[in-house]
């Protein structure tokens, strides 16, 4: 879902910048640290205590950045995106803060 929400954000409207692979990086750190945050926020409590939950919600996010990573590099560097929404996407630190960046 995140995936869908950062790549229609940067294939909108608006003044054009090329996409390169470390604008990718940037985006994807920015994910891996909104979902962080997430699970700080609405996950277990205790992170230490529920080992395995807290292991498999690390992993996702891990694997939600390299995945989106992965992608970018693969489908838009190299392509036009708008530089407001892209510095958004970079800047975000929450899932919501990501969605809002390509919101109308």
């Amino acid at each position: 879902m995140a995936l869908l929400v950062a790549a229609g954000a940067l294939l909108g409207g608006g003044c054009k910048k090329t996409m390169s692979e470390d604008d990718c990086r940037r985006v994807g750190d920015a994910m891996r640290a909104a979902w962080a945050a997430e699970v700080k926020r609405v996950g277990p409590a205790d992170p230490g205590g529920s080992g395995k939950a807290s292991v498999v919600l690390a992993s996702e996010g891990e694997r939600l950045s390299s995945e989106w990573t992965s992608d970018c590099k693969r489908e838009l560097a190299g392509s036009e995106v708008d530089p407001g929404e892209l510095d958004c996407l970079a800047r975000a630190k929450a899932l919501e803060e990501l969605r809002r960046c390509g919101a109308p």
